[in-house]
Parts: structure tokens; sequence; C-alpha cells
């Protein structure tokens, strides 16, 4: 049986969070808007945002002419990162709120939540992934993509295998919801 120490899984977190954003652009605290940095330091559950190794896993990307993303970690376990996803928007300086996404689970069935787990964003096709691992192996939980459509995020892709038991890897996760482009 392997034990692994705190010290060992908050090694483990961090280089998660590096390769997650091997090719993103970091954001220091002292650049977010100050709507941005108001709502993620009032975030209870976000108080380690302004961390070192979090504040280098930040990621803001142009979505529009008004509109900007903000991709912000807000803790870390042991191997999964949480993350608040905002889109500013200059016309509306003053209003933020975190986006909100579709989530799964075989106990809950479709529900929404704030945050993202271990994500990603691909600028050239606007598309959010995040890859929710149930357990540290990554032989269970889901894998949502969502992609920015002018004025939010729409769901185009979840994966999902809720039972860990080592039969499957995310790449043979069923997909459960796939969006499909209405005909003209």
């Amino acid at each position: 049986m392997i034990v692994f120490s705190r010290t060992t899984a908050m090694t483990a977190a961090i280089l998660v969070i590096s390769a997650i954003h091997m090719n993103a652009s970091a954001q220091d605290s002292d650049k977010l808007p100050k709507t941005v940095e108001t709502a993620i330091g009032a975030d209870k559950d976000c108080q380690d945002y302004n961390a070192v190794h979090l504040r280098k896993a930040r990621v803001s990307a142009r979505l529009g002419e008004t509109q900007t993303l903000f991709l912000l970690p807000c803790f870390t376990g042991a191997y999964n990162v949480v993350y608040r996803v905002y889109v500013f928007d200059t016309r509306y300086p003053r209003e933020l709120r975190p986006s909100l996404f579709a989530s799964y689970s075989d106990e809950m069935g479709w529900s929404g939540t704030d945050s993202l787990i271990n994500a990603d964003y691909d600028e050239k096709t606007k598309t959010l992934t995040a890859f929710e691992k149930g357990r540290g192996l990554g032989d269970c939980g889901s894998i949502p993509t969502y992609q920015w459509a002018e004025y939010g995020w729409r769901m185009t892709e979840y994966r999902y295998w809720g039972k860990c038991d080592g039969t499957r890897m995310p790449e043979k996760w069923p997909v459960i919801y796939r969006f499909k482009k209405p005909k003209d």
C-alpha cells in the first residue's frame, strides 16, 4: 500500500496545474479587473486563490470585442484543481457572476455548478474542457466540454463514467450528451 504525504499531494497538484496550463497565458493578481478581483476575493470557497502556484495557473483570453475570459483556480486537492470561470464584459464593468455549467452524477442526475475541475481553455476554438477525476487513477469521473457562443457557454459534449472500478479510462467513457446543431 502506497501512502502519500500532504506534501506529496500538494506537489502532485502543482504539477497538474503546470501541465494543464503549459500553453496558456498566466494572469497576475494585479492585472485582474477590479470587479474580477473583488468577486474571486469574496468567494468563501476560493480563499487560496492568491497562492503563488494558483496565480501562475490563471488564464485570461479574449472571447469577443468586449468580453474576456478569466479562468481562475480556487484551491487544489490531491489530484484536482477547482476553478471559477468569469466572463468580464467591458460594457458592464460593475456586473460579474461566475459562469454556470451543467454537471452529472449517478446519484444526482443533471445539476448545475459554478466551478470546473482541472479546466483547460483552447483559444483557437474558444472551448473549455474539464477533467473531473473521481479518484487519482482517473478511471471515473466526467469530461465536460463547453464552447463560447457569443453570450455564454454552450455544452458541446459530456463524457461520464461513475464506476471507479478500473475498467475504463477517460477515452472509453461514454458520451452522455452531444450538442446537435439545429438544421436551418
